[in-house]
């Protein structure tokens, strides 16, 4: 699901409310996990709501440590206390779910991240969220620096990932033509109001004309 918008419309600080790091002041959000709505704007364990245990989110500024290889990267995003087999094994799977192969994860696993192209540490950065089995990922302007080749290498790494793992993506992008490579659906926001919710490429052609009239 795309949030499409102008700089300034309110993305970000959407994005920040659903996660639970900025608390709401006006109105509800409810998050569906599994058969449940959860009222995130009530406060839970940590005062951030129960349903973001349920969920990561992957800032513009994405980082990892560079002391560190992938490898450590990686299993050091899990929370729960398992064998390192297990979140080794782990690792494997989100990083085929977005899209390496296990001759590529053979070689990327013991690198240190300035040891990698730039394409493959924002899919590593992509695949440490969903090292915590999160629900829903939120994804905030992930192609904010990317060059075309990455664009689209992030792209297919989302694809993949939605499809081999199950989680849903929830993506705020003034990126208006990855929004439509990406999404399913998509909503237009403008001055902090979702304006409208359809097919991305109708989102996207209905902001086009709005911003042009701006």
């Amino acid at each position: 699901f795309g949030i499409v918008g102008p700089s300034g419309s309110g993305k970000t600080t959407l994005a920040h409310m659903i996660v639970g790091i900025k608390p709401l002041t006006v109105g509800t959000i409810l998050v569906k996990i599994g058969e449940e709505w959860v009222d995130a704007s009530i406060p839970g364990p940590d005062e951030r709501g129960r349903a973001t245990s349920n969920m990561d989110i992957l800032h513009q500024e994405y980082t990892m440590h560079a002391g560190r290889i992938i490898l450590e990267n990686l299993v050091g995003a899990v929370r729960e206390a398992l064998p390192e087999e297990v979140k080794t094994e782990r690792a494997y799977e989100v990083l085929r779910g977005v899209n390496f192969t296990d001759s590529e994860i053979d070689y990327l696993l013991y690198k240190y991240p300035d040891q990698i192209s730039e394409g493959e540490r924002h899919r590593v950065c992509i695949a440490r969220s969903l090292m915590k089995k999160p629900k829903i990922v939120l994804l905030d302007e992930p192609t904010g620096t990317a060059d075309p080749i990455t664009r689209v290498e992030i792209a297919k790494s989302i694809r993949s990932a939605r499809d081999s793992l199950g989680q849903t993506c929830l993506i705020m992008s003034h990126d208006i033509d990855f929004i439509k490579m990406v999404c399913d659906r998509a909503a237009y926001m403008r001055h902090g109001k979702i304006e409208a919710i359809g097919d991305p490429e109708e989102i996207v052609d209905l902001m086009a004309c709005r911003e042009k009239g701006a």
